[in-house]
């Protein structure tokens, strides 16, 4: 890497390490309690959450992992970065408002929580608790993301990028938890939504190749023939190579703004009158934000096909070659944005697993603890679990999956397998019940793992396999809601309480 650009690049990132830092702060001094470390309830502008959102549906795997999987295989993977956003919005239409109805009402602050309110269920509750772990595999995908970063723009071994991110995640999640989580995306959501438009205005205008865009274009079919923009489909490939797994892809992110760390943000809208802008500012940046997959087709041109370099690394090296040391710079550091976004309000998720989920909900009501020593007991176990995540998180990253975009969904699609039918159904079917909640959170997350682990059916596409289970789950939710639907006993709590 130019020495310059490494220069740079230090510079850019002592800044926006100091500048996050000092953001977390500004969280500490709004954070007063549990409840403002987990959710930062009823504290912002649908236009802040907006940025916050779509910068956490991005992450690291938008902006390294998208365009790495557009430079190694070309158009056919472009059906993800197309479809995932639009149905994340869908399946956020039906599930925004009834979260945020239900923290206002009940206080719940975390997805599993409010799962466990809505259908009267604590074993809904716990079990949804657990299978949220697996968002271990969301965090370690995005310290990848940020080592590789470092790795090529600043010169440093891959494993020092890794503590570097970790510590500067520790300082400011540890001081104001989601407060500093939604102060800092917000800055980092506006960086992002600015990277994109420099990538999509270079990519129309062929930026950095003789002849421009037609010169672009010709340059692709040569490099990559068989995923040039006349192909739309891969053959033989599990994830790109026919329409109906194109589809288990659309389908399996239905449920993905249900993730525990971003369902919870809508809890964070000043008002649920809010919840319509909300959802329209969401809706424009989500969808705009994957245009940077459009970076790594350009990247074929630019860079050439066969340039020996990590598929991952594409955007920081596109950088690095189509504009001046200092601009490049700035824009590669800028891609830390994506990857702190998603990290922090994972790290929290997950946090809050311990303190809320399993302590507060569970732990406290069988033991004989007065209320403030249960909430200082909370806030305390709220912060130092973090530091317990972010530890494991660098740990399970020191050595790099080969793809981020897709090694982050061996972990969610089983929650997004889980979450379908009690929460997506749920939201959308009145009659839906505790005990097709159940069947449907069990069935739906053993599906998942029988479709894609190796001892089970072994289908290697995690997209498609949490499809399959997305679909089974709505399923039996159906079929057993409307077998238990005349048993009192099953029937959901009111969104009035």
């Amino acid at each position: 890497m130019n020495s310059e650009i490494v220069l740079y690049s230090w510079i850019f990132v002592v800044v926006f390490i100091g500048g996050m830092i000092a953001l977390g702060f500004v969280g500490m001094k709004r954070t007063k309690d549990a409840d403002d470390f987990a959710t930062a309830r009823s504290s912002y502008s649908p236009l802040t959450m907006a940025l916050v959102i779509a910068a956490g549906i991005a992450s690291g795997s938008t902006f390294m992992g998208i365009p790495g999987l557009a430079y190694s295989i070309g158009t056919p993977s472009l059906w993800y970065p197309l479809l995932y956003p639009i149905a994340t919005v869908i399946g956020m239409m039906f599930v925004a408002k009834v979260i945020k109805k239900y923290g206002d009402n009940f206080g719940t602050r975390t997805i599993p929580e409010f799962i466990g309110e809505r259908y009267n269920s604590e074993f809904l509750r716990i079990a949804l608790s657990i299978i949220s772990i697996l968002l271990i595999f969301y965090v370690i995908s995005q310290f990848v993301a940020a080592g590789t970063m470092f790795q090529t723009m600043l010169g440093v071994e891959y494993g020092t990028g890794l503590i570097i991110t970790g510590i500067v995640l520790g300082i400011y999640v540890f001081l104001g938890g989601s407060h500093s989580d939604i102060i800092t995306d917000a800055v980092q959501g506006f960086l992002m939504l600015c990277i994109a438009m420099i990538i999509f205005v270079s990519f129309f205008t062929g930026f950095g190749v003789e002849g421009g865009f037609s010169g672009m274009m010709d340059a692709i079919s040569q490099e990559r023939p068989e995923g040039d923009f006349n192909s739309f489909f891969l053959p033989g490939d599990m994830t790109y190579g026919a329409f109906w797994l194109v589809a288990l892809l659309f389908i399996a992110h239905l449920p993905f703004s249900i993730q525990p760390h971003l369902g919870n943000k809508f809890m964070a809208v000043k008002d649920g009158k809010d919840m319509k802008k909300l959802l329209m500012y969401t809706t424009i940046f989500a969808t705009f934000l994957p245009v940077m997959a459009l970076g790594g087709m350009l990247g074929i041109a630019v860079v050439g096909g066969d340039a020996g370099i990590h598929p991952d690394s594409i955007i920081p090296v596109l950088f690095s070659e189509l504009f001046p040391p200092i601009i490049a710079a700035f824009l590669a550091v800028a891609v830390l944005s994506a990857i702190m976004s998603t990290s922090d309000g994972l790290i929290v998720s997950l946090s809050q697993i311990v303190a809320n989920d399993l302590f507060r909900k569970t732990i406290v009501p069988r033991i004989n603890m007065s209320e403030m020593r249960a909430a200082n007991w909370e806030l305390g176990l709220s912060r130092y679990s973090t530091i317990v995540v972010i530890v494991l998180a660098v740990l399970f990253a020191w050595n790099p999956p080969e793809s981020l975009a897709v090694f982050l969904w061996i972990g969610i699609g089983g929650i997004m397998a889980a979450t379908a039918g009690p929460i997506l159904m749920g939201a959308l079917w009145k009659k839906a019940t505790r005990t097709g909640a159940i069947v449907s959170l069990l069935v739906g997350n053993v599906v998942y793992w029988i479709v894609y682990l190796p001892i089970g059916i072994g289908f290697t596409n995690p997209f498609g396999a949490s499809g399959i289970a997305v679909m089974v789950s709505i399923l039996v939710m159906f079929v057993v809601s409307l077998m238990t639907g005349n048993n009192k006993k099953n029937q959901v709590v009111s969104d009035n309480g």
